[in-house]
């Protein structure tokens, strides 16, 4: 799967900061396999980027969580996953089983 734009985040007064296409593959990849693996019933948004951080954190100069966000959302736009919110206000995410992530 190959990233369609660039993404980027300004925080105040710091340097705009632009992910690389190979940390996007590598969270994408990391997304999908994860909710492949949680099933039908998905998993928060909370646990997956904790999950990231574990794996992740020595790997990413900066916030995990910012670059995960951002794959997720991305993600969410190509309708290869789908974002609901629990009774408790959580967001759940699992992979939409209508498309076929592989293929794109």
């Amino acid at each position: 799967m190959r990233m369609d734009k660039e993404l980027s985040r300004r925080s105040g007064n710091r340097i705009e900061q632009k992910m690389r296409e190979q940390d996007y593959e590598k969270l994408s990849v990391f997304i999908l396999s994860v909710l492949e693996r949680a099933g039908s019933e998905g998993m928060t948004l909370h646990d997956l980027v904790q999950e990231a951080q574990q794996r992740f954190n020595a790997d990413f100069k900066g916030n995990v969580s910012w670059y995960l966000r951002e794959v997720k959302h991305d993600l969410e736009l190509r309708k290869l996953i789908l974002k609901t919110i629990s009774p408790k206000r959580e967001q759940i995410i699992r992979l939409n089983s209508e498309k076929k992530w592989w293929f794109n």
